[in-house]
């Protein structure tokens, strides 16, 4: 393998670190929407097949997450799993991501968080500028 090989292999390597930590840590922009964004890919397995069938995410403010229900019926169910399905997200995150469970019936009616995006810009901002110093 020649130098110049192994030098960008090495920044390769360097690259894809640095994202798996800014993913990882918890504490950037970029890594609550990683989160997010897993939570979302990977709904069945958090919640299972039943549940999954008859919900999904829909929204994540300041610890809050937001989930879309079918109908009525499903939600009324749901409210009495709430608990078991914040306890079974936060175990399989491995951390404390969801702090309060809020069912709605309407998709679109779910806060955004203004800060939280001006944030995640920046991290992105931020992540291609080290990315051309590699």
């Amino acid at each position: 393998m020649s130098y110049h090989s192994e030098k960008k292999l090495k920044k390769i390597s360097s690259g894809s670190e640095v994202l798996q930590a800014l993913f990882e840590n918890g504490k950037s922009a970029l890594s609550v929407q990683f989160i997010r964004w897993k939570l979302w890919k990977k709904w069945p397995d958090y919640v299972g097949p039943s549940i999954s069938q008859v919900s999904e995410p829909v929204g994540y403010h300041r610890g809050i997450l937001y989930i879309w229900v079918k109908n009525s019926t499903w939600m009324q169910q749901l409210v009495f799993m709430r608990e078991v399905i914040k306890d079974s997200i936060n175990k399989k995150l491995d951390q404390p991501y969801v702090r309060e469970v809020r069912l709605t019936l309407d998709r679109k009616s779910v806060p955004g968080d203004p800060i939280e995006a001006q944030q995640l810009k920046e991290s992105l901002v931020q992540l291609m500028s080290e990315d051309k110093d590699l």
